[in-house]
């Protein structure tokens, strides 16, 4: 006789028992923005506008929900999840569809020929995005053009005659690099790959700077120092999918064993930190405590989160180097990094930065090098609006 399987009957009628406790907890938000649109206090249009907005602040018990909802989808053998696909070796990443590179290879080799006639060097740092260079993780009949997409732009960037520097194939050209690299429920590298970014990109830099030398216990992984915190996070896939769809997982962070000293200024936010690499570069704060997973990332204990323009000042640094990097979130602990290489090492996220353009704040720090970081996924948008003519 076949034996049923119960989980799954199980897992829904209890997810849809909490649902209708959550429909009862919460009718509140509907019921007072009705209120205010029979009062005439909001029309019709911002009342509805309103209540979506309440339900995404405000909504109790929305994280049990999330929770139960990937147990669900896990006993039933889902493959894809609120947008989120569970891979064959179990990491979670995101359909990636076909996009042309044509507009971001325009943007970059703009910048790019805006910093020649200024003699300052230029590099593009391609960062890779899960899922692997050949797709064999993803299940079958998912979309994924994440790397045809990267491929066609550097195509691009080569026939322009534009440096780049392509980590995909070391950090994801197998699978063995992924699950070393990568986070399991977070789009993100871990430590250990943006560390091997930080460690190519140095190489890069000392190329085009052969008498500024960074000593090489800087850059030797073996003089980094390696804390875990196990169980303690949860991904932005994760968070989608919720806990019961791929797990937590243990954190880790990298800080060096060598002696430092430096200051880390974020003037947009009125924050500075001075002292050790642990002290100024990272934002504890981000990691104390009992883990948040759903309503915080441990991977911003890097600089603290993602910031318009962030200043690393480090007076024993090896090199002398000014060294300026355009980057989205992937360069969080790059930065970090960097800043225990060079004198001096500032960011530019363009999603946040408002009152100056990219070529408005080169012009006030004069780099000695320009660095763009992006993934992947950087095709158009604010990431590549560096205000040349045209942009």
């Amino acid at each position: 006789m076949k034996r049923t399987n119960f989980a799954p009957r199980v897992i829904a009628a209890v997810f849809l028992l909490l649902l209708f406790f959550l429909t009862v907890s919460n009718l509140g938000i509907p019921l007072n923005c009705a209120r205010q649109y029979l009062s005439g206090e909001l029309s019709f249009a911002s009342a509805m506008h309103q209540i979506v907005a309440d339900y995404q602040e405000r909504l109790t018990q929305k994280e049990p929900l999330l929770t139960l909802n990937g147990y669900y989808m896990r006993l039933t053998g889902a493959r894809i999840s609120n947008g989120v696909v569970r891979m064959t070796n179990g990491m979670l990443t995101e359909e990636t569809r076909k996009a042309d590179p044509g507009y971001a290879a325009d943007r970059i080799t703009g910048l790019y020929r805006y910093l020649q006639e200024r003699d300052t060097p230029f590099l593009f740092v391609e960062a890779p995005r899960k899922p692997g260079l050949d797709g064999s993780l993803m299940p079958e009949g998912t979309e994924n053009h994440c790397n045809e997409n990267a491929d066609g732009l550097l195509a691009l960037l080569e026939e322009n005659n534009v440096p780049f520097l392509d980590l995909r194939p070391e950090l994801a050209g197998t699978r063995e690099a992924l699950e070393r690299y990568y986070f399991r429920t977070d789009h993100h590298w871990n430590d250990e790959g943006a560390f091997v970014a930080f460690q190519r990109i140095t190489q890069r830099i000392q190329e085009r700077f052969p008498g500024q030398t960074v000593e090489s216990y800087v850059t030797e992984r073996e003089n980094w120092e390696k804390t875990t915190l196990p169980d303690f996070f949860l991904g932005s896939h994760g968070r989608r999918v919720g806990i019961g769809f791929a797990g937590v997982e243990d954190f880790f962070y990298l800080t060096p064993k060598f002696e430092t000293y430096l200051s880390c200024s974020i003037p947009g936010d009125g924050i500075y930190r001075e002292g050790s690499f642990a002290e100024a570069a990272l934002n504890m704060e981000r990691i104390t405590g009992e883990p948040d997973y759903y309503n915080s990332s441990p991977y911003d204990v890097h600089t603290g989160e993602n910031y318009a323009h962030v200043w690393f000042y480090n007076e024993n640094a090896p090199s002398e180097k000014k060294i300026l990097m355009i980057k989205d979130s992937f360069g969080l602990p790059v930065e970090d990094f960097l800043s225990t290489a060079f004198r001096q090492v500032e960011t530019l996220d363009l999603r946040y930065l408002e009152n100056a353009t990219a070529v408005e704040m080169i012009e006030s720090i004069q780099p000695d090098m320009v660095i763009v970081l992006y993934n992947p996924f950087v095709m158009s948008g604010e990431c590549l609006q560096f205000g040349l003519d045209g942009d």
